[in-house]
């Protein structure tokens, strides 16, 4: 345990730091690189991209493209070992800690959460919500049919980790509580598995809303979302290959090109196996 404490911390938080503002900031991704182990093979590298300020980007890529390291890099939860990024003209390692997690939110693929009700996990975005303002989350998610038809209502336990809950289902509380924490930059990564057709549905609504008037990037593992992006980065072995509309990629027959028909054969698979 000492050995384990004396080990020195990788994300050293400024103090006190720059505040964000309160609007949906741009984003600057200049020449990033990031490796998980000193000698490893980079799991990115010298990555730059622009991110209009409430702009909507989708982020994809073949599995162990780099997708999910630039999430993290993007909420700090890890420092590139070279460029920088900066947010609002701001680098990342100069922006306050408190600030930062107000204004940047991310919703990961399976969502923490706690042994407590739906209704207190949801809070949890924004302590010293009322229950109207938990429950005015999920209406204006287009949510709250989904949480009137549970056991309990929102004050259905989630279990353990949420085990009493499907992957999709864990990911609507996650949207529901980065709704009611109103960030103004948001890193959200689609669930893949596990997710049944009306789930799926409510996902993509849910979403859509909680995208709305803020700058956000997606990692898109299904296209169909990456297709309304305002545009897409396309990663392939840790380096951004392409970019541009999802017209425009399609018809340039490269990288996301193939993913695209790959993911169209999947989904017609998918569907022939279900009829």
């Amino acid at each position: 345990m000492l050995d384990l404490l004396e080990i020195p911390a990788e994300v050293v938080d400024p103090v006190p730091g720059v505040p964000l503002p309160e609007a949906p900031p741009a984003l600057s991704v200049e020449e990033i690189s990031y490796s998980y182990r000193e000698g490893a093979e980079p799991a990115l590298s010298d990555v730059s991209f622009t991110v209009e300020a409430g702009s909507t980007v989708a982020l994809v890529g073949a599995t162990g493209s780099g997708k999910t390291t630039t999430a993290k890099l993007l909420a700090r939860l890890a420092d590139p070992a070279h460029g920088r990024i900066l947010v609002g003209g701001i680098d990342l390692r100069d922006i306050a800690p408190d600030s930062l997690r107000e204004r940047l939110g991310m919703v990961p693929q399976d969502g923490l959460l706690f042994d407590t009700s739906v209704a207190e996990n949801v809070a949890l975005g924004r302590p010293g919500a009322t229950a109207a303002e938990v429950r005015a989350a999920f209406t204006d998610l287009g949510l709250d049919t989904w949480l009137d038809d549970l056991p309990r209502g929102g004050d259905t336990q989630v279990g353990e980790r949420g085990e009493n809950l499907s992957m999709g289902e864990r990911q609507l509380v996650a949207l529901a509580r980065a709704y009611l924490a109103a960030p103004m930059c948001l890193i959200l990564d689609e669930a893949t598995s596990s997710v049944d057709p009306a789930t799926d549905v409510r996902l993509t609504r849910a979403m859509r809303r909680l995208a709305a008037g803020r700058t956000t990037i997606t990692i898109a593992h299904r296209l169909a979302t990456a297709e309304q992006a305002d545009e897409i980065l396309v990663l392939d072995r840790g380096r951004l290959v392409e970019r541009g509309s999802h017209a425009h990629l399609v018809a340039a027959d490269g990288v996301y090109a193939r993913l695209h028909a790959s993911w169209l054969d999947v989904t017609a698979t998918g569907a022939a196996a279900v009829g």
